[in-house]
């Protein structure tokens, strides 16, 4: 007896429907992804132009901080435009941080001392620290009594170091031996230091932080001194900024205690000499940011001395 032809051709158009089928789906599949990643790249793009724009918002800011005729309060200094871009532009003073190649120049340990101490650090860590800085910066190869010269760093597996020079910029103090430790546990460290203006702290450009740590001043105090320095309209870096006569005045108005008047009168001054700017330009678009930190001296045509972006 002979198969039945229709049952064989049933099996095959089976077959046939589940291949197409499988195709379909497969192309459907093929669809999606194609789908999201044509969106990723589109995204991709978009990103990129906002961040792009970003940044030429932080530089339009720049180059405004960098005009010294613009003042702190000046209203170009915050521009934003309806499409949710623009820039913000912060100006300082560079004077008022510490400079550790002036203050290991001039055999200060007791600065640091005072500083590592207000940070909640024993003397034995800061003088260990404070050894690891002189060694780093001086040009010799003999180690401090705590301090570590090029026996120690390649002991500790980083060879051709220590530098033996002064510090290039403030970054370079987290590879300091010993050093590096404490300032992992400090948040915002570079906020108290520069390489760019070297001598005394000048006490108009002096942050609250430095106000605070390294003299010792109440809130209170801070306070009495930032509203006298920024005059009637009560910003800093203004037209009606007021000065100091000498550090005496400063001790005055503030009612330093006897530890407060010998750290002020050891480690600030009332001149900064020529004036350094810090400025400060974040960039902005729909979301993406753009960062530019530039240190310029305002004498001698507004020569750059740091670019730093993020």
């Amino acid at each position: 007896m002979k198969m039945c032809r229709p049952i064989k051709a049933n099996s095959h158009n089976g077959a046939a429907l589940l291949l197409v089928l499988w195709c379909i789906i497969f192309l459907a599949g093929l669809v999606v992804l194609g789908g999201r990643l044509v969106n990723k790249w589109l995204e991709g793009e978009s990103l990129a132009q906002r961040k792009f724009v970003a940044r030429q918002m932080a530089l339009s800011g720049v180059a405004l901080g960098m005009n010294p005729a613009i003042a702190a309060d000046s209203p170009l200094l915050n521009s934003e435009s309806a499409e949710e871009e623009g820039y913000e532009v912060s100006i300082t003073g560079e004077s008022g941080r510490i400079n550790p190649n002036y203050w290991v120049a001039q055999s200060n340990r007791e600065l640091f001392q005072r500083l590592f101490e207000a940070w909640g650090y024993e003397l034995d860590q800061s003088d260990a620290a404070i050894d690891g800085l002189i060694d780093w910066i001086d040009g010799d190869d003999f180690p401090s009594v705590k301090g570590a010269e090029r026996q120690e760093y390649d002991a500790a597996g980083r060879p051709g170091y220590p530098a033996n020079r002064p510090l290039s910029n403030v970054r370079e103090m987290e590879s300091v031996m010993n050093l590096r430790e404490i300032l992992i546990d400090c948040g915002g460290w570079r906020d108290y230091f520069t390489t760019w203006y070297a001598g005394m702290i000048d006490i108009h450009d002096a942050p609250e932080l430095v106000l605070a740590d390294l003299v010792g001043f109440f809130p209170r105090q801070i306070e009495s001194v930032i509203q006298f320095r920024a005059g009637v309209d009560g910003i800093e870096r203004t037209a009606d900024d007021q000065k100091f006569p000498s550090i005496e005045a400063v001790e005055v108005l503030s009612g330093a205690d006897g530890l407060q008047s010998k750290a002020l009168r050891a480690f600030f001054s009332t001149s900064g000499g020529a004036e350094i700017r810090r400025i400060e330009s974040k960039g902005f678009c729909n979301g993406a940011t753009h960062q530019i930190s530039v240190i310029c001296r305002q004498d001698g045509g507004g020569r750059i001395l740091s670019w730093q972006e993020q």
